[in-house]
Formats: C-alpha cells, sequence, structure tokens
C-alpha cells in the first residue's frame, strides 16, 4: 500500500510497487552498471544533440562553437546527473538542459550570451533562495494520486511530437517522413515490450538496448544509419574558452530567466514524484529541497558556461519499469559516461550516431509503461465523476499544448509562450487548480 499527503488527510495508492530486479539502493555489478548506463546515455544523446543544435542556431554558432556547447552540455549533465543520483534526490533520474530555458536562451538571443548568463546566474540563485527559506516544503501537501497520476501520463503525452517526428523518420532530407521507416519503428516498440515480458533475469533489464541494436542494425542495412562522422571525429578534445563572455544583468532577461525556472521547479518535482511513487516515497521530502539546491546550482554554472540550465528529466519512469531496474546507480553510470564522452568526442558521435526513428521506438516502449503506471495511480481509490474532470481535463488540454503549431506560438508573447508552449507545465498547472480549487472535495482530496 502507497501512500501520499493531501491538504489535509494521507491518500493511500492501492497500487503495489512494482518488483525490480535491481531497486532503488541496489549497486549491480560493474559490468551491468555499465551496460544500464549505456542504455539511458543512448536514449537521452538525441535530447542534448537537439538542444546543441537550436541553441547555436539561435545565436548563429560556428562548428567549432556548437561542438563546445555541445561539450559543455554534456559535461555539466553528466556530472549533475551523477551528484544528484549519488547524493541529490537519490533516485534513477538524468539531469540535462532544461526545455523551458531553451526557449529563453532562443528567445534572449539577440540580446547577447552575456545577458543570457546574467539571467541565468540569478534564476540558479533564485532556486537556491526558495530552498533556503524552507518554501518547498509544502507542496508535498498536493500530491494527491490524481496529481501524481496525471504528472506521470503527462509527461508521456507531452513526448509524442517528438517521438512521432522521430519514428516517421522526419528530417531535412524526409520532410513529410517514411512509410517504411514509421511500420519498421513501429515493429521496435512492439517487439521491446515483447522482450521486457518475455526475457528473464539481466537480458530482461536490457530489453530496450536489444531493441536499440537491433534497429540500428536494420537502419544501417537499408542505408538510414550514417557513421563517417565517426571515422573522422577525434579521440581527445577539451572544450575552448568555457566562460565565453562576461555575464550582463539585463532587466528583461532577468525576469524572463527567473520565469523560466519556476517551470524548472515544476518540472522537477514533476519528474520526482513520478519516480517516487514508482520506487520509494520515503525519501521524498529531502529529494526534492536537494534536487532544487543542486538544479540552482546547476544554473550557476550554466550561466557562467554560457549553455541552458539543467532540469532533472521526466522520462526516467518509463524506462525503469521497461527495464525493471531502478537502481539509482545507472544513472551515475550514465553520468559518468557523458562526462568522459564530453572529453572523447568519437565516443559521443558513436552514442550519437544511433538513428532518431530507434531512439523514438524505444521512448514509445518506456512512455506506455509509464501510462500504464499513471492509470493504476489514479485508480488506486474509487473514481467518482469529479475525477474523471480533474484527470482527464489536464491529460487532454497538456497534450494538446504540445500539437500547437509553431506559428500560433511564435505569435505569442515571449513570457507567456514560456508556459504556454510547455504541456506538461500546463497540465500540471490545471490539475492543481482542478483538485484543490475549483473542484476541491470537502475532505481536501
Amino acid at each position: 500500500m502507497r501512500c501520499a499527503r493531501s491538504l489535509t488527510t494521507r491518500h493511500c495508492f492501492a497500487m503495489e510497487k512494482p518488483k525490480y530486479i535491481y531497486d532503488i539502493d541496489d549497486h549491480p555489478p560493474l559490468r551491468y552498471g555499465l551496460v544500464y548506463g549505456l542504455q539511458w546515455a543512448v536514449i537521452m544523446f538525441p535530447v542534448l544533440i537537439i538542444v546543441a543544435k537550436f541553441a547555436g542556431q539561435a545565436l548563429h554558432m560556428d562548428a567549432a562553437g556548437e561542438i563546445r556547447f555541445f561539450q559543455l552540455t554534456l559535461m555539466v549533465s553528466g556530472f549533475f546527473s551523477a551528484v544528484q543520483s549519488l547524493w541529490g534526490h537519490r533516485y534513477p533520474v538524468l539531469d540535462g538542459p532544461a526545455s523551458a530555458l531553451l526557449l529563453t536562451f532562443i528567445v534572449l538571443a539577440p540580446f547577447g550570451i552575456g545577458a543570457i548568463q546574467g539571467g541565468t546566474l540569478l534564476g540558479g540563485a533564485l532556486l537556491i533562495g526558495l530552498v533556503l527559506v524552507g518554501k518547498l516544503k509544502k507542496i508535498m501537501d498536493y500530491t494527491t494520486p490524481n496529481v501524481v497520476g496525471v504528472i506521470l501520463m503527462l509527461i508521456s503525452f507531452t513526448l509524442l511530437p517528438y517521438v512521432t517526428r522521430s519514428m516517421i523518420g522526419l528530417d531535412a532530407m524526409h520532410r513529410n517522413g517514411q512509410l517504411s521507416t514509421f511500420l519498421v519503428s513501429l515493429s521496435l516498440v512492439v517487439l521491446m515490450a515483447a522482450f521486457s515480458h518475455w526475457f528473464k533475469g539481466f537480458w530482461k533489464t536490457i530489453a530496450l538496448l536489444l531493441g536499440m541494436l537491433l534497429g540500428t542494425l536494420v537502419f544501417s542495412l537499408i542505408g538510414f544509419a550514417h557513421w563517417g562522422n565517426v571515422l573522422t571525429a577525434p579521440w581527445i578534445s577539451v572544450p575552448p574558452d568555457w566562460i565565453p563572455a562576461q555575464p550582463r544583468f539585463y532587466w528583461p532577461a532577468v525576469l524572463a530567466c527567473a520565469s523560466s525556472y519556476i517551470a524548472v521547479i515544476v518540472n522537477s518535482l514533476g519528474s520526482l514524484h513520478g519516480i517516487a511513487n514508482l520506487t520509494d516515497t520515503e525519501r521524498l521530502p529531502r529529494a526534492m529541497s536537494r534536487c532544487i539546491l543542486l538544479n540552482g546550482i546547476g544554473g550557476i554554472v550554466c550561466g557562467f558556461l554560457g549553455i541552458v540550465g539543467t532540469v532533472s528529466y521526466s522520462l526516467s519512469p518509463g524506462v525503469v519499469l521497461a527495464n525493471r531496474v531502478a537502481s539509482r546507480y545507472t544513472t551515475a553510470y550514465c553520468g559518468v559516461i557523458f562526462l568522459f564522452a564530453a572529453f572523447v568526442p568519437k565516443l559521443a558521435t558513436l552514442l550519437a550516431s544511433v538513428p532518431a526513428p530507434v531512439v523514438g521506438a524505444a521512448l514509445c516502449a518506456a512512455m506506455g509503461a509509464q501510462v500504464g503506471a499513471g492509470l493504476a495511480i489514479v485508480s488506486s481509490d474509487k473514481l467518482t465523476g469529479r475525477d474523471y474532470f480533474v484527470v482527464g481535463l489536464p491529460v487532454v488540454v497538456g497534450t494538446l499544448i504540445g500539437f500547437l503549431p509553431d506559428p500560433f506560438l511564435d505569435a505569442v508573447p515571449a513570457g507567456l509562450r514560456i508556459f504556454l508552449g510547455n504541456g506538461l507545465i500546463v497540465g500540471i498547472a490545471m490539475v492543481l487548480l482542478l483538485e484543490h480549487v475549483l473542484m476541491r472535495n470537502g475532505n481536501g482530496s
């Protein structure tokens, strides 16, 4: 039986914690831990590459500038993923560039990198200040089964636009995607789910990785994968110009970054609530403070380096459920791999060469398991007509946000676009409004 606080009472989750081959504090053998870490790294690499590409385009970087940005992003993501897993929140959750901060980074690009650095520095300091004055503890009172279940489902559904583009092979050469690519990717989704069900022991824990290896082989045979960059990439490289400019505190940039860091808090806490209800809820109150504190420190570091600030990523529950490995040491190993890859471009290029449809298929399989977990948590209490709206509306509206066309979002004021362009934030705000204000039960549930 699982429990979570509401405003005035405690709600017990009828969903039993899944059985894992390695639980949250179990330390797998080194050879297994490295394989699990590699699996996390392969899934996460496309996200890091996309962030580096977008930021590079916004600042009109040359090839050397983009490589520097990517190396520093790998270094910071690896370091904070390892520190968070071992000391911070102590959950199997990765840290990486925040999408809300990336959007702000792009919007502020015309003001120059110095203004971005200053805003990011103060945004990180804001998070540290909130932790030090103890304002995060009250948030736990609002995490009812409806709220947690909606967060888990929204994490999956708000990733759908990215997953869809990946699975159909949408790129510069195939602007409408390809049917053959989608069919192969869809087959991989089913195969990964079957692997997770059929296999036992260690093989069950690397079901996603096995599917990705098979998919990479298939796409290599049909000419979709390209490995030329791996051969030309250098073995060792140190990022130049670690601090690109003098930070400048320009007030519009400061306000924009402060608003974005509110989104970072929501995103990180949503990620922790999602994984906590599948692993261990007892450590959650302390984990929240430590997580946000490290997010703030990460913001200050990223501010000096001139890269996008970090957030605790929300895709972790799906990967954990698919692999049946909840050990926080696996994400620490992934962090070490990121750190190593930051200084070994050949390894970074190799991991980045896994075809996008294969990564999309792995995410789809993981997110499917996560939706099931969200449904189980929501249904842990007897549902009423009120709950249909409290759960259904935020999921639908949050998913809808992800499909808003770019021209529409481009016409929205930059400050509002930071929030309106993020379906997870909109959905979380809506479920909290419905659950605790507009449709609040007499007992506060």
